[in-house]
């Protein structure tokens, strides 16, 4: 009878030790920004996105410096001002990109077809 008791309580142990490890696994690590700094970014900006409001997360522009990710208060000025000028940096590039492709591809194509 001991030993029934003693595998029921060996059988409990391990299915605690199952189910706390099983719910531990489950558990998000949310990695947003919680706060945010008016300061002007001094590190070079390499580029942004947009964080939404989502608590823990606050509202928030992430900027990606050359020193890591700055979160920076969304009616800011000046964080106004370097999306602006990163999207049309972004664009002029899209543009580039778009323009380098096009002239490149041949320009008198031979029909195979007979009519």
């Amino acid at each position: 009878m001991q030993s029934y008791i003693r595998r029921l309580a060996c059988l409990a142990l391990v299915a605690g030790v199952l189910a706390i490890t099983a719910s531990a696994s489950e558990i998000k690590i949310i990695k947003c920004c919680t706060e945010v700094s008016v300061a002007n970014v001094t590190a070079a900006i390499l580029g942004y996105r947009v964080q939404r409001k989502k608590p823990p997360c606050v509202k928030a522009v992430i900027f990606e410096t050359t020193d890591g990710e700055v979160c920076s208060h969304w009616k800011q000025e000046w964080v106004f001002a370097k999306v602006k000028e990163l999207e049309q940096i972004r664009r002029a590039n899209r543009s580039t990109t778009r323009a380098s492709t096009t002239s490149s591809a041949p320009r008198n194509l031979k029909s195979t077809a007979n009519y």
